[in-house]
């Protein structure tokens, strides 16, 4: 704006100047004075010009430069941004892995069958993200339909049904290999007994266990406060963690 301001001064010394040129012709009735001065009126209006057009350039070269500067400013906010953004994340990635750590059951540890590792490992996520029930359901290969083999807190006076794959919303995460995280229970999908009473949770997710492409577990947890991106990503990396010795158990004859 500096470069403004002397283009600004300078047209007001012109135009100053222009007025007293006048004044005086007029002051001293010369006519030749008068056409002299209107003359060099011409001749200043013409610098004026001149000056306003170089003032104008120089206010748009300010203004883009502050666009520049404020172009450069928000893009470092940005960046800051997104650093902050990512050391979050690998904070919670950090801490899903420490979770996932306190769930997983020790290198070496032997279990007897399927209902033992899987009973143990709902046990475990209960514990981590206060699931109010848990079912593991496996694939039985004669048969192509997945059977409950794990359960943790169910209440029913029936088992849990199995089904194919394709067949019920467990039936469909194993046909897509993806988890589902259902925010609104059907009513009587699920029931809990405990000391206030029979109630329903809201909250489901279903997980796939794939071992080499093939969809051969499911895991569904119940909560009544909602899963998050979390909860979502322990369930991924639970799953994935399950999935070689879910495999090797369930093939045990």
């Amino acid at each position: 704006m500096n470069r403004t301001n002397k283009y600004f001064t300078r047209g007001l010394w012109i135009f100053a100047f222009q007025v007293i040129c006048i004044i005086t012709a007029m002051y001293v009735g010369l006519h030749s004075l008068i056409l002299i001065s209107i003359i060099v009126n011409i001749i200043l209006s013409l610098g004026l010009l001149i000056l306003l057009l170089q003032a104008n350039k120089a206010l748009d070269t300010n203004i883009q430069e502050t666009d520049r500067m404020k172009q450069r400013e928000t893009a470092h906010l940005q960046k800051e941004q997104q650093t902050t953004d990512d050391n979050r994340q690998q904070a919670e990635t950090f801490r899903v892995d420490e979770a996932l750590a306190r769930i997983m059951p020790a290198a070496g540890t032997q279990f007897e069958s399927v209902a033992a590792y899987t009973e143990k490992l709902l046990q475990n996520i209960a514990k981590e993200i206060n699931i109010v029930q848990g079912l593991v359901f496996v694939l039985n290969d004669a048969d192509q339909m997945f059977h409950v083999k794990g359960e943790y807190a169910y209440y029913s006076e029936e088992q849990p049904r199995s089904f194919p794959m394709g067949e019920t919303l467990s039936g469909q995460v194993a046909k897509n290999q993806k988890l589902l995280n259902l925010k609104e229970i059907p009513d009587g999908y699920i029931t809990v007994l405990s000391g206030l009473g029979k109630s329903s949770p809201r909250q489901l997710i279903i997980a796939p266990v794939v071992y080499n492409g093939k969809c051969i577990g499911i895991m569904e947890l119940a909560s009544f406060k909602p899963f998050g991106e979390n909860e979502e990503l322990l369930a991924v990396k639970i799953s994935e963690s399950m999935a070689d010795l879910l495999n090797e158990l369930r093939n045990r004859v």
